[in-house]
């Protein structure tokens, strides 16, 4: 809208938020910028809330096209069936770290604690020395909430001979670059990446798609999963506010399809009647 009406940002009148305008935005996202259609969502939600947030304020210039902009809807997309790793599969990812060096010693300890914890890639970053007490880690989640989930002994030692052997205070992140500066989820996503491609050389069924982190997110869900632990419980060591977004799990995993579908008695196939031939074609197939 700036450009278009060659104005600063803050110079954008209220008249311009009309529904033709924004669906034009929204048309920009995607053939201009790029965006996919969950990025494109994203974003119509944040109109949304503002529009909301200018009519609560006492904003009336544009109350006639509130409940058209609110009425924009949003575009439907492919729901990807979540990816995890076997218990093999994670092994070997583990394995390809070099663990003979600084960089490959902190990405074992980053990778072992997501699946430890099931933390999502951000809320592991945010840890330091002060989240972690008596084996439980204090993750700080979306929309500011806390949850506190064990650590196993083995994950405990190594955190605290890490911040030990590195000085990490108490208050510092426990992972870092080596300039010192806190590690970012890109720096993560990328040793991540490498790490990958070395176990694929040794696993070649790590060479599927879609793998990134937050796969040992969902790698620990799915074994708690399939260890027999409800999806309530799940559901809180996640840190998901509804159950139903935990039941993607239930949908990624073939075997417990198969369990259910033993289950279920099979209905009586019927016998296919013999084709009975007509006296023309009976004496064909006798000649």
């Amino acid at each position: 809208m700036a450009e278009q009406r060659g104005v600063s940002i803050d110079q954008i009148p209220w008249e311009a938020f009309s529904p033709d305008t924004i669906l034009a935005f929204l048309q920009y996202l995607e053939t201009k910028r790029l965006n996919t259609a969950r990025s494109r969502n994203a974003r119509l939600a944040a109109i949304r809330a503002f529009v909301r947030f200018a009519i609560a304020s006492g904003s009336p210039d544009f109350a006639s096209d509130v409940q058209r902009i609110l009425a924009i809807p949003c575009k439907r997309i492919n729901k990807p069936v979540l990816g995890f790793f076997n218990l093999d599969e994670l092994k070997s990812f583990l394995a390809a770290t070099d663990r003979s060096t600084w960089a490959g010693r902190r990405d074992y300890l980053l990778f072992s604690l997501l699946y430890n914890t099931g933390a999502r890639i951000s809320e592991a970053l945010q840890l330091t020395p002060a989240d972690i007490q008596h084996r439980v880690a204090r993750l700080h989640g979306k929309g500011r909430k806390e949850r506190d989930v064990p650590l196993w002994s083995q994950t405990l030692r190594e955190i605290q001979k890490w911040c030990h052997e590195n000085k990490i205070g108490s208050t510092q992140p426990i992972f870092s670059n080596r300039d010192g500066k806190p590690l970012s989820r890109r720096s993560a996503a990328r040793r991540f990446a490498l790490t990958l491609r070395k176990a694929r050389k040794k696993c070649p069924a790590l060479s599927r798609p879609n793998l990134s982190p937050h796969t040992l997110r969902h790698t620990a869900a799915m074994h708690l999963l399939l260890s027999g632990v409800p999806l309530e419980i799940i559901a809180l060591w996640l840190g998901h506010e509804q159950v139903v977004t935990t039941h993607g799990y239930i949908e990624a995993d073939l075997s417990i399809k198969n369990e259910i579908l033993t289950r279920l008695q099979p209905t009586p196939w019927p016998k296919t009647p013999k084709r009975s031939f007509s006296n023309i074609m009976a004496f064909l197939e006798a000649l």
